[in-house]
């Protein structure tokens, strides 16, 4: 699929990985994170909609 405009990235600038791989700013996988710009359109908006209800979620339990 062609991206055809521009998601915004959910990173929140405190990058780190967890033993799960998984950054604990924007709950985005080491994955996710290297293939950001080849993800369609369609798979960074699913991204970035798991990661804000992953990021509440993390509020909720400090």
């Amino acid at each position: 699929m062609e991206n055809k405009t521009n998601i915004i990235s959910p990173c929140v600038g405190q990058c780190g990985l967890d033993e799960n791989d998984m950054c604990i700013g924007c709950c985005r996988s080491k994955l996710e994170i290297t293939n950001w710009m080849r993800k369609s359109d369609e798979e960074k908006l699913a991204i970035v909609d798991r990661c804000k209800k992953d990021v509440a979620l993390n509020l909720q339990n400090r």
